[in-house]
């Protein structure tokens, strides 16, 4: 997705949630958002000069309670960076969590990594909470790719699909992508949703490889490689509770 600048709407004479518009190359339809980080955003296609408020009012209902479910974590990001910094971190994707201790140490970068003594350290200028997530972060893409790569191998060879490459990105617009060569994306917070989930994001993007639109083709071939994909797909909707706020911080 490559966004336009985008136009903040603080409310309408209707007192519609506060949202965001922004314009993106590979939307075909308008679709509303809400993440933490964020708040509620209207994704358009670039070609678009609809009315976004209608949009909001129409789907105004879903928007707000959407943003009640992430309301805390908007708190936490409206905080500042300390807020955020986690006591513990769970990627449930492969059943692996750890308590975070922050150890001060004269390092000149502050990294972060998990130990045989089953903690998760952060070490270095832990009174810097910007340079602590920041270190999350980098062993979070770490981590991400180390997981999500070889799962993404193994589901593609049992559903006996092929593909060209795969790459982990911190994306926060989508949990995945196919492109026309048919290199998969996937977002590293995946790796905090159930690996059920994960497992049929992943089949999802794979149906892409034999049909790249949304057609009524495309849904017979992913029915074929994964059965309850239409049960998946609404879970998937809610699947951002997943994902800690530090995560896209």
């Amino acid at each position: 997705m490559t966004p336009d600048p985008a136009r903040a709407r603080s409310g309408s004479p209707f007192s519609l949630p506060a949202y965001t518009v922004r314009a993106s190359r590979r939307a075909r339809h308008v679709r509303l958002t809400v993440t933490a980080r964020e708040g509620l955003v209207v994704v358009v296609p670039e070609a678009w000069r609809g009315d976004p408020s209608a949009i909001v009012a129409e789907k105004r209902a879903w928007a707000e309670r959407a943003l009640s479910r992430v309301a805390e974590a908007r708190a936490l990001h409206a905080a500042g960076a300390e807020a955020l910094l986690p006591e513990r971190v769970e990627l449930r994707v492969a059943g692996l969590a750890w308590p975070v201790e922050y150890r001060a140490t004269q390092a000149t970068r502050t990294s972060a990594r998990a130990g045989a003594d089953g903690m998760l350290a952060v070490s270095g200028d832990i009174d810097d909470a910007d340079a602590c997530l920041a270190a999350l972060s980098r062993w979070l893409d770490r981590e991400a790719r180390a997981l999500l790569l070889p799962m993404l191998a193994q589901v593609a060879a049992d559903a006996g699909v092929s593909y060209a490459g795969g790459r982990v990105r911190h994306q926060r617009s989508r949990w995945g992508s196919c492109s026309a060569r048919s290199t998969i994306s996937l977002s590293r917070n995946l790796v905090f949703l159930p690996p059920d989930l994960v497992r049929a994001l992943m089949l999802h993007e794979l149906g892409h490889t034999r049909v790249m639109n949304h057609s009524r083709r495309f849904w017979d071939v992913l029915a074929k490689l994964d059965p309850l994909a239409h049960e998946h797909r609404a879970q998937m909707r809610e699947a951002a509770r997943f994902v800690p706020p530090w995560a896209d911080a």
